[in-house]
């Protein structure tokens, strides 16, 4: 979808620093050995190159369950994106409407979704198709991808 360009990855600074801190740390290098620092550069750099790169990202939103997350709302505000991809269960609780913090969020960014990887394809496809509330993500190696819709007047 990047590369027919339906949808953009948007990275800021605080972002790439966590995806890059994610792939070099000890229990990632001893769990995938066959992943080497040349590879991850490689990786870091092709993901940068596809990306819209904000600098400045201002503070917008506080995730009160973990604050270091608040940088994906943020930089999904800041480049007007509609959805955050993750397996993070603390980002995808705000889209729980049967919690506070879900309900909150709703109001504040109604165009905004948090969604699973195995369920953003589909909703980018159909806007329409809801997370079910009874979803719980699992515990994976989570990267967030910010993606924003591509007009063909931007």
């Amino acid at each position: 979808m990047v590369e027919d360009k339906t949808v953009e990855y948007c990275l800021s600074p605080e972002v790439l620093s966590e995806i890059r801190d994610v792939l070099t740390r000890p229990k990632h290098q001893l769990r995938f050995p066959q992943l080497t620092a040349a590879q991850i550069a490689e990786f870091l750099e092709d993901v940068t190159l596809r990306s819209r790169f904000i600098e400045n990202v201002p503070e917008r939103y506080v995730l009160e369950r973990d604050p270091k997350d608040s940088k994906y709302v943020n930089l999904a505000v800041e480049a007007e994106a509609r959805c955050i991809v993750t397996r993070d269960n603390d980002l995808l609780a705000l889209m729980n409407p049967n919690l506070a913090i879900g309900r909150d969020f709703g109001r504040r960014f109604p165009r905004l979704r948090v969604l699973d990887p195995t369920l953003s394809y589909a909703s980018l496809q159909h806007p329409k198709v809801e997370i079910p509330s009874s979803w719980k993500g699992g515990n994976c190696l989570r990267h967030i991808l910010t993606l924003r819709p591509v007009r063909a007047d931007s």
